[in-house]
């Protein structure tokens, strides 16, 4: 029986007729229902009957072990257990909405700007704390196929990469297995590096270290690589390469003293409003 209810529920659903029909209950603990709208807000799309059938089941299912749960709690747990989680869900509920408000308040009230001098400033002050935790090159690589009729001329072009050759090389691009230019950005470099055929640490410390135009090749293609600049683990930061995780600390430090300023103002308005007292035996 339970099944063929499933049964006709995925197949209004499959034929969009439950918004031209009352909502039907599916299922009852107790005092409490579950409707075909519940069931419909939560049906993912695309399933097919079966999956459908069967999500149905298990979304039924799973509504009534929480309710069932429920209602035995209240009978089972002491009154002193009860009154401790009613607290916690009490607290909770402050927390959320008071977090919640104080998030929009933030959204739509902070000026979230931070001027570069600031950011360059707090770069200075606190350059000694930036240390690397990671190698990092700034590089760029072709990846083509090693009989292309075009290669010495690709070649020469990428080692140079001036302007008019970027041109070139973006015009013919679609010769490319793959490409990347944008060697004025760091990046890690074992996440560089792993886009080639393997290489030796030690071949490829020498390559970073010094900067080194290299050639590697496998049985089809030719990766071209250009380090233009390197960064051991434990150097200091380039400035460049930090400043985003320093605009959001400066950001976040912002912020806290936004929602500082915004909570002793509004203490001050609830004392001037009356809205809150303070009495001379609670100090």
């Amino acid at each position: 029986m339970k099944k063929y209810i499933f049964l006709i529920v995925i197949f209004f659903y499959n034929c969009d007729l439950l918004e031209n029909r009352p909502d039907q209950v599916l299922a009852r603990v107790n005092d409490k229902f579950i409707y075909e709208s519940d069931l419909k807000k939560a049906l993912p799309d695309g399933l097919s009957n079966e999956d459908s059938i069967l999500f149905a089941k298990n979304f039924i299912n799973n509504w009534a072990k929480k309710n069932l749960l429920f209602e035995k709690a209240l009978i089972n747990l002491e009154d002193s257990k009860q009154n401790e989680l009613n607290k916690l869900i009490e607290s909770y509920k402050n927390d959320l909405f008071s977090f919640t408000y104080q998030e929009k308040i933030v959204k739509f009230s902070m000026d979230t700007i931070i001027p570069d001098s600031a950011i360059i400033k707090y770069y200075d002050i606190n350059k000694s704390n930036f240390k690397l935790n990671q190698e990092i090159v700034k590089a760029r690589y072709l990846k083509i196929n090693s009989e292309n009729y075009n290669l010495k001329d690709v070649t020469k072009r990428f080692r140079s990469l001036k302007s008019n050759d970027l041109m070139f090389l973006d015009s013919i691009s679609l010769q490319f297995s793959s490409y990347y230019f944008n060697d004025s950005i760091w990046i890690n470099k074992d996440l560089f590096f792993s886009k080639f055929p393997p290489v030796s640490d030690r071949l490829k410390q020498n390559i970073v270290k010094n900067n080194l135009f290299y050639k590697i090749k496998d049985s089809l293609e030719l990766y071209l690589i250009k380090i233009n600049d390197y960064k051991n683990k434990n150097d200091i930061a380039p400035f460049d390469f930090i400043k985003p995780t320093i605009k959001q600390v400066l950001i976040n430090k912002k912020k806290l003293d936004f929602i500082s300023k915004f909570e002793k103002e509004l203490i001050e308005d609830a004392l001037q409003k009356n809205e809150f007292e303070l009495y001379e035996n609670s100090l």
